[in-house]
C-alpha cells in the first residue's frame, strides 16, 4: 500500500507491504536508523518516536497507521546537523548516553514529557520512562570455572552466569531479569561431558540438550533423559541450550526439571565454600527459584544408574512441537514426575503409591491430579490441565509396561 507522512519535517512517501511496522519503514526507507529494534515486543523502549507530538513504539505501530500523520526522530530533534537538542545535550552532561543503543528512545520519551509537563518532579520523570530499558551490562567471559566463581564474587548480585542463554535472554528482553553483569561460561568444556562413573551417570551441567539426545551412553543407561532432552524446542534451541541452565532456571514447564526429579537425579553446585550435593526433590523451590545460593554455580548432574532395565516414558501435550508442555510427564520404573503441574516439577506420589500397590495403568493415573496445583492461564485452565495429567499419565504408564 502507499504510504505518506511527514517525517522530521519532510513529506514521505513510498509502497510498502501491508505487514511493515513504522520502526522499519524509518530505517529502511527514510534511511533514519536512530530508532533501534530491540526486544520487537514494545517492552524496552529503544524505537521510542514521536508520533503527533506524542511518544510511540514505533515496533508497534505499522507504518500504515503513520499514514498522514507526523513522525519526529531523534534525528530530526536538533535544527542543524551540527548541533544538538536540548535533551541530548543534558544527557550528555548527566553522563547519561551509555552505549548509545538506547539512548535515542530515552531522548525522545523525555522529550515528549517536557511537552506535555514542564517542570516534572522525580517521580514523573521517572514514570514517564518506564517504557524504556537500558540494555547496558558488562560482559565477562570465564576461562574455567574457578573465574567464573571468582568473577561472580567480584559481581555480587548483579552477576549472572550466561550458558546457553536459552532461559536467560528471553527474560532480560522482557525486562524480568536486569543484571549488570554477564558471566559466559558457556565455552568451558571442563563442564560438557557425560560419562560412566562407578554407579551413575555424570552430566556435566554445559552439555546441550543435543549432547544428551546423541549419547549412545545416555540410550543406554538413562533412555528416558536422551528420549526427552530430544524432545526440547527445536534444533536450534538444542543445539545451544544446555541442561544446568534448564535446571538452574527452575521452570517448571520445562521437561527436563521433571525428568530429573523422577531419575532421582543429585545436583552438584560449586561455590565460594566448596561444592555440595542437592537432591532434586529439594533443588526446586518455586517459579523461577533454586536451592542454589547467590555466586553458587551449578557443576554436574549424577544420576543412578538402574540396576537392571527399568522401562520408562516421556509425554507431553504442547500446542506446537517447539513450545513449552502444557503438561508432562517423566516415568521411571514406579517414579512419575509431572511438567506444569505446580510451581515446580512435582512427583506424582498418589501414582506412585497405587502402582506400588499393584493398580493398573488407567487406575493409577486416575489420581494424577491429586496433591497438584496446576497454574490457570492462556493456554489452560486448572481443570483442563488436571484432565490432561491423567490422560498423559495413563498413556506414560502404558508405554512403560509395554517396555517392561
Amino acid at each position: 500500500m502507499k504510504v505518506i507522512m511527514t517525517v522530521n519535517g519532510g513529506q514521505i512517501e513510498a509502497e510498502v507491504p501491508d505487514r511493515t511496522l513504522l520502526v522499519d519503514f524509518l530505517r529502511d526507507v527514510a534511511g533514519l536508523t536512530a530508532a533501534n529494534i530491540g526486544c520487537d515486543t514494545s517492552s524496552c523502549g529503544a524505537c521510542t518516536v514521536l508520533l503527533d507530538g506524542q511518544s510511540a513504539k514505533s515496533c508497534t505501530v505499522l507504518a500504515a497507521q503513520a499514514d498522514g500523520r507526523a513522525v519526529v526522530t531523534v534525528e530530526g530533534l536538533a535544527s542543524g546537523p551540527d548541533e544538538m537538542h536540548p535533551m541530548q545535550l543534558a544527557f550528555r552532561a548527566e553522563h547519561a548516553l551509555q552505549c548509545g543503543f538506547c539512548t535515542p528512545g530515552m531522548v525522545m520519551a523525555a522529550v515528549s514529557l517536557l511537552a506535555e509537563n514542564p517542570l516534572p518532579t522525580e517521580d514523573e520523570v521517572r514514570t514517564a520512562l518506564e517504557g524504556n530499558l537500558c540494555r547496558c551490562f558488562t560482559y565477562q567471559r570465564a576461562g574455567s570455572a574457578d573465574e567464573a566463581l571468582e568473577l561472580a564474587a567480584d559481581g555480587g548480585e548483579d552477576a549472572k552466569f550466561l550458558a546457553g542463554g536459552h532461559s536467560l535472554l528471553p527474560l532480560m528482553k522482557l525486562r524480568l531479569a536486569v543484571p549488570e553483569i554477564l558471566i559466559d561460561i558457556g565455552r568451558l568444556s571442563e563442564l560438557r561431558y557425560i560419562r560412566d562413573d562407578d554407579g551413575h551417570i555424570a552430566v556435566g551441567a554445559l552439555s546441550t540438550h543435543n549432547d544428551l539426545a546423541a549419547s549412545g551412553l545416555l540410550a543406554r543407561e538413562l533412555p528416558l533423559l536422551a528420549h526427552a532432552a530430544g524432545m526440547v524446542g527445536d534444533p536450534q534451541v538444542r543445539h545451544c541450550g544446555t541442561i544446568g541452565g534448564s535446571l538452574a532456571h527452575a521452570d517448571s514447564a520445562a521437561d527436563l526439571p521433571a525428568v530429573v526429579l523422577a531419575l532421582d537425579g543429585v545436583l552438584i553446585a560449586r561455590g565460594p565454600s566448596g561444592s555440595r550435593e542437592i537432591g532434586a526433590g529439594a533443588f526446586f523451590r518455586g517459579l523461577f527459584e533454586s536451592a542454589l545460593e547467590p555466586g553458587e554455580l551449578l557443576t554436574e548432574i549424577r544420576i543412578p544408574k538402574p540396576r537392571a532395565p527399568l522401562a520408562w516414558s516421556f509425554q507431553k501435550f504442547t500446542k506446537r512441537a517447539i513450545d513449552w508442555a502444557i503438561v508432562g510427564v517423566a516415568v521411571q520404573g514406579g517414579s512419575v514426575a509431572l511438567v506444569n503441574m505446580g510451581q515446580t516439577p512435582v512427583r506424582a506420589s498418589a501414582v506412585e503409591r497405587a502402582l506400588a500397590g499393584g493398580a493398573a495403568p488407567r487406575d493409577a493415573a486416575a489420581h494424577a491430579a491429586e496433591q497438584t496445583s496446576p497454574p490457570d492461564d492462556l493456554n489452560a485452565d486448572r481443570g483442563y490441565r488436571e484432565h490432561l495429567a491423567r490422560v498423559l499419565v495413563a498413556r506414560a504408564l502404558e508405554e512403560s509396561a509395554s517396555r517392561a
